[in-house]
């Protein structure tokens, strides 16, 4: 993988206001299913993160998780913790996007703790490019040891779940307000790489808005360059094209809706979600996960 110096499912739930905040602090659960708890990212950090997660097998009745593509790095402090909370066997790494659908058997004392950052923050959070790691968990030290290796250290010596999520956040944070000073400091602008990431940023955030979103020439004369040219741009970075990464939008939309109904109404969520119809959901909800809407719905509740 290229070293470049210069820079897994979706539920909305509650906000975790600061990283201060531990999950104790949270009036109500977040929205789960099974292990995996999602939580809405704080708000100074909403526009470069899709959201934090946490999975744990602790508690909970082993199963089978299917996962589902995914536009979104997620960097993920991962493994098996002791009876007394150490955490020397996990490791830090980073999830790339996710292009297939796979099953995942996690082992008794899996944990992983993680925060899912949109693909066009990766470079200037992370200092990788999402396209480069597709479908693959390489340990972060890896390719960044510069950043890796310290904050590896500092989670190995939490003992719960909460401290590693505060960590990771801490680490985001400092890393946005570094790269965004480093970057007003060069002066970055139109017809730079900086300027490109830039249109990239705005022409993703623009995607996610689903149905009501613009089309890609539309998004494209917006921000000054032609339809090629935004797309190339995407795909480079990214490795998703646009309509693609629309498709995955839209899917993880439905799955937020689908897994807070004891038994969906596909045509209803069909229309709420922008689909054509009943079958074209099934098609597509086949096509990206492998499995029809009930089956994986059923998976979902009886995980």
């Amino acid at each position: 993988m290229r070293y470049d110096p210069t820079y897994r499912t979706g539920m909305t739930v509650q906000t975790i206001p600061s990283p201060r905040s531990t999950l104790a602090e949270i009036d109500r659960p977040p929205h789960r299913v099974g292990g995996y708890h999602e939580f809405a990212p704080p708000p100074d950090l909403a526009d470069a993160l899709e959201a934090l997660w946490i999975y744990e097998t602790l508690g909970i009745r082993l199963a089978v998780h299917r996962v589902v593509p995914d536009a979104a790095v997620s960097l993920c402090f991962m493994g098996t913790r002791a009876l007394d909370g150490s955490a020397d066997a996990s490791r830090l790494r980073l999830i790339g996007p996710v292009a297939a659908p796979k099953l995942f058997a996690p082992p008794s004392g899996h944990a992983m703790v993680a925060i899912r950052v949109k693909l066009e923050w990766c470079r200037p959070l992370l200092g990788v490019v999402p396209s480069q790691h597709m479908g693959d968990e390489p340990c972060y030290a890896d390719i960044r040891p510069d950043l890796a290796a310290p904050l590896e250290e500092r989670l190995m010596r939490t003992t719960e779940s909460a401290d590693a999520l505060r960590l990771l956040v801490a680490f985001l944070r400092e890393r946005r307000t570094a790269r965004l000073g480093a970057g007003a400091a060069a002066g970055a602008g139109a017809g730079t790489a900086g300027g490109d990431l830039m249109r990239l940023r705005v022409s993703m955030e623009s995607l996610r808005r689903g149905a009501g979103a613009p089309r890609v020439a539309t998004l494209a004369r917006h921000v000054g360059v032609s339809d090629r040219h935004l797309r190339r741009l995407m795909v480079d970075e990214t490795g998703i094209s646009p309509r693609h990464f629309v498709r995955i939008q839209r899917f993880h939309a439905l799955l937020r809706s689908s897994d807070l109904a004891p038994r969906p109404s596909w045509a209803a969520l069909a229309a709420d979600h922008g689909y054509a119809d009943q079958s074209h959901l099934i098609r597509e909800v086949q096509d990206l996960a492998g499995v029809t809407p009930t089956r994986l719905h059923e998976e979902r509740v009886a995980e």
